[in-house]
């Protein structure tokens, strides 16, 4: 049994752009219902998707390739240490991006969560998508 979700897309933005969707507060809202987030080791971590709220604490930030969180929700915990891991490699003008989940403690959550954060990887892309437009808007 494993205790993990990965998810990979690669997107047609540089990882300079990339890498501030998932690890700032106004990066993290343009994909999620809304966030909070103290982008430094140890610094918190709140968000809301649809009616859940996750919590947690940054554990490791290596700009701009790699954020982590340690994981739960608010109102339904997992009762289980887990982490989610985002990293942006580039790939020529492309990044690579992977989110892994890790430390889920049954299988039903794994599929879930594989659930979950299909719906939400598929609203970071469309984050992407729109940088490009901002990035020729703010310098027209």
């Amino acid at each position: 049994m494993t205790d993990r979700v990965e998810l990979q897309t690669e997107v047609d933005v540089p990882r300079r752009l990339v890498f501030p969707l998932v690890a700032t507060a106004d990066g993290l809202r343009h994909w999620l219902d809304s966030a909070e987030l103290d982008a430094r080791v140890g610094g918190e971590l709140r968000a809301t998707m649809r009616d859940a709220q996750a919590v947690g604490k940054v554990l490791a930030l290596d700009p701009p390739q790699h954020i982590s969180f340690q994981w739960d929700w608010a109102d339904a915990s997992l009762g289980a240490a887990s982490v989610v891991a985002i990293d942006a490699i580039d790939h020529g003008a492309r990044t690579h991006v992977t989110l892994r989940h890790v430390g889920l403690p049954s299988r039903q959550e794994v599929v879930l969560h594989e659930q979950l954060w299909r719906y939400w990887m598929s609203r970071f892309e469309d984050a992407c998508r729109s940088l490009p437009s901002e990035i020729e808007t703010a310098h027209t």
